[in-house]
Formats: structure tokens, C-alpha cells, sequence
């Protein structure tokens, strides 16, 4: 049992050497791992898990820190997209929303240039369903583009 709890612990730091990890995706990946060796004692994954967060590796707030940083610098998107996201990850909290709106606008400058050409209303709409699929609610869509349409097309 030892044997294979040191192949798991390998196997699971060599996997989050990628990138960060929830702990509900360290306990799916440690359970596949398990369920291809035909190993049914599931406890080994609470001693592995054990080992993980002690060594750092399994942290939800530094998994969570990293996932809204990623997502905010990258290709911006809204606090309810995010959340959905780390929902998914095994992680349900509320995310700061202070800086949405600035964010909306970082996520929509190249699309207004790509769409400058188009009619007023056309772009809205474009704009419109760009920020909504990108998980912003739609008091900050609205004031983004009464923003910087009605500023780029008078």
C-alpha cells in the first residue's frame, strides 16, 4: 500500500505542476488514477490529499487566487462567469466585484474596433452578447456601452 501511495503522491504533484488544483480535482484525479489499478480503498486518497496540503500543493485559496487572476488578465471575465467556473472546480464563494466595469471595458476595446464600422445598434448588440457570454450582468454591460459606443460613433 505504501508503494502505491508514493506513486499517487508522484503522480499528483507531477499534475499539478501544470498549474494550480482544487482539492476537488485532486480527489477525481487521484480516483481515476485508482479505479485504472482496479484499487478499491479510497482512503489512500485521504492520506495522499493529507500529504498535498501539508507540502502546499493542495490549497483552495491559492487555487482560487491564481483562477480569477488567470481569468481577469488573459481574456477578462465577469464574477458570474468565474464563480461558475470554480463552482464547477469543487469551490463556491463570493468574487469581488469592485473593478467589473473595468474590466468590461479592457474585454471590449478590440471588439469595438473590429465592429467600428457597423451601425450604432449593431454594435450594441454584438457588444451586448460578447460581455453577456463572457458572464457579466448586464448593469455593467449597459453602462459600458452607453460608455464607449455613444463616445467612439457620435
Amino acid at each position: 500500500m505504501d508503494e502505491i501511495y508514493a506513486k499517487l503522491l508522484e503522480s499528483s504533484i507531477r499534475f499539478v505542476s501544470f498549474r494550480p488544483r482544487s482539492e476537488k480535482e485532486f480527489k477525481y484525479f487521484l480516483l481515476k488514477k485508482l479505479q485504472r489499478r482496479k484499487i478499491s480503498d479510497v482512503r489512500i486518497i485521504d492520506r495522499v490529499l493529507t500529504r498535498l496540503r501539508e507540502l502546499g500543493y493542495a490549497d483552495d485559496a491559492k487555487f482560487v487566487s491564481w483562477w480569477v487572476d488567470q481569468r481577469q488578465s488573459h481574456k477578462p471575465k465577469g464574477a458570474r462567469l468565474i464563480a461558475r467556473e470554480l463552482k464547477a472546480k469543487g469551490i463556491s464563494l463570493d468574487i469581488d466585484t469592485h473593478d467589473e466595469v473595468a474590466l468590461a471595458r479592457r474585454a471590449v476595446e478590440k471588439k469595438l474596433l473590429l465592429w467600428h464600422k457597423l451601425p450604432k445598434l449593431e454594435q450594441k448588440k454584438k457588444l451586448y452578447g460578447f460581455l453577456g457570454r463572457r458572464g457579466f450582468d448586464g448593469e455593467t454591460i449597459h453602462r459600458v456601452i452607453d460608455e464607449l459606443v455613444d463616445d467612439r460613433v457620435q
